[in-house]
């Protein structure tokens, strides 16, 4: 989408958010009011000026062929007859976001079903949602981003869904750190009439082994009671990584990464649909989803977490996706480099490092969850360098074209934080004489976030660029 000095003051897109998760699987439509804030300048800035929920979907079970394998049949025609019910066609819809979270995020077939979805629309973000990503966009949906920012102080996200909990660190509206535990209400399936446990997921099992080593041996009556015990080791588990102390042997079945920084935390919010069972207390029928999540409310209510300032969100269940989409018009710096032929790109996610065991920035492992069947390359982005002499650009260079040819997908595009584009893109080319690169600079990013790169400006001395990050909060 192209905006000129001649854009109205404001247009509006129409943008639909799907949340294929773990349990449920949701639909939301936004209107999403765009404003030029820079009208008279030569380069616009397009910023979100409103946003309404158009329509709120019903919340759907995520439907299964089997343990492995995502419906995407069924998937379909949820979706379909949540666009009929909204009176929405397709062909209406401007943007958008699909993401897939939690334990449905590792079923087989999963980066298969959510692409074929996005022909629901043609400019469509989608995602399977790491772990990071994962926390990030729920504590951006259910406020605590915004609450941070408020008070000013660090508040911790802790999103409980059906297959895992995700923590997000936002300090002063920004995110510092992220974890992700396979802790959910649906690690234990139970038949909503006799209430008897008719499932029990890997994580779960060994816990349940760990603990009760006979279970299998026990009476039904005692399935309660083992359910308990094994909901609050769990949560023990999370206790022991919001603050800092050390796992024991049973929580390595549990942690699957752990990024959070050790600091003071100001504040708690929960978020998910075990999250509307903390803040609403009491409720009898624990067996009414067919899972143990209110059974698992109840544990984390009565953890030390609780001792820690609580402070509701704005949205429990629907904290993922509340709308998608919003577009941010950058241009570039007028010092990069940009190989031939390699322009326009679109739907490109910006992937962080992480840093090395050398001390210097890798970005291999947080390319894995980008896969060469969604998306044609990745964007790599440079965190500000300490200094920016020739000799530091030089061994960054040196580590990028280390990297570069084992990450799928061209060309190879890299972003720099500071004003380097040009001769770290040259270096690069003369290190890696055979493969198209693209590196840009002045462009603000955040994590999460996907660009569309157009063709370069007249005289190819800057690219536009459209951020596309996630919309969320009413």
């Amino acid at each position: 989408m192209a905006y000129g000095n001649n854009m109205a003051k404001e247009m509006t897109l129409v943008s639909v958010g799907i949340d294929i998760g773990t349990t449920t699987t949701q639909l939301v439509i936004s209107r999403l009011t765009l404003v030029n804030v820079m009208p008279g300048s030569q380069v616009p800035k397009v910023e979100i000026s409103h946003k309404s929920i158009a329509y709120l979907g019903k919340v759907h079970f995520t439907p299964f062929e089997d343990r492995q394998h995502v419906d995407g049949a069924a998937l379909r025609k949820i979706i379909a007859k949540e666009y009929e019910k909204a009176g929405v066609r397709p062909e209406q819809i401007d943007t958008g976001a699909i993401i897939i979270t939690g334990e449905t995020a590792k079923k087989e077939n999963a980066s298969e079903i959510i692409h074929s979805l996005a022909d629901y629309a043609g400019d469509f973000v989608v995602a399977t949602a790491g772990p990071d990503l994962e926390s990030v966009i729920a504590g951006k949906g259910s406020g605590a981003e915004a609450l941070s920012k408020r008070l000013h102080g660090c508040i911790a996200n802790i999103d409980i869904g059906g297959g895992t909990t995700n923590i997000a660190y936002f300090d002063r509206g920004k995110c510092i750190g992220t974890a992700c535990i396979n802790v959910g209400g649906r690690l234990f399936e139970v038949d909503p009439i006799s209430h008897n446990l008719t499932f029990i997921s890997p994580p779960a099992q060994m816990i349940l082994s760990h603990f009760y080593p006979n279970s299998d041996q026990t009476q039904n009556e005692e399935e309660l009671v083992i359910i308990k015990q094994c909901l609050r080791s769990m949560v023990e588990c999370v206790e022991r990584v919001i603050f800092q102390e050390p796992l024991l042997v049973q929580d390595s079945c549990l942690v699957m990464t752990n990024l959070l920084p050790n600091v003071k935390i100001d504040g708690v919010v929960f978020s998910g649909g075990v999250a509307r069972y903390i803040y609403l207390p009491g409720i009898n029928e624990w067996w009414i989803h067919g899972d143990v999540g209110p059974l698992l409310a109840e544990a984390f209510r009565e953890s030390r977490i609780n001792s820690l300032p609580v402070h509701e969100g704005t949205e429990t269940i629907h904290a993922t996706v509340l709308g998608a989409g919003a577009h941010t018009v950058n241009v570039s710096g007028s010092t990069i480099t940009v190989s031939e032929h390699t322009l326009p790109l679109r739907n490109v996610p910006a992937v962080y490092p992480e840093l090395s065991a050398s001390g210097g920035f890798t970005w291999l492992k947080s390319t894995e969850n980008y896969t060469e069947a969604l998306y044609r390359t990745v964007a790599l982005i440079v965190p500000p360098l300490p200094n920016t002499d020739f000799t530091t650009i030089l061994s960054l260079a040196e580590n990028l074209a280390g990297e570069l040819p084992s990450i799928k997908g061209e060309p190879k595009v890299v972003i720099a934080q500071q004003d380097i584009a040009k001769v770290l893109g040259q270096t690069l080319q003369r290190l890696l004489p055979n493969i198209p690169i693209v590196c840009l600079d002045g462009i603000e990013l955040a994590f999460g976030d996907f660009l569309d790169i157009a063709k370069p400006l007249p005289h190819q001395d800057a690219v536009p660029v459209i951020v596309k990050t996630l919309v969320f909060a009413r």
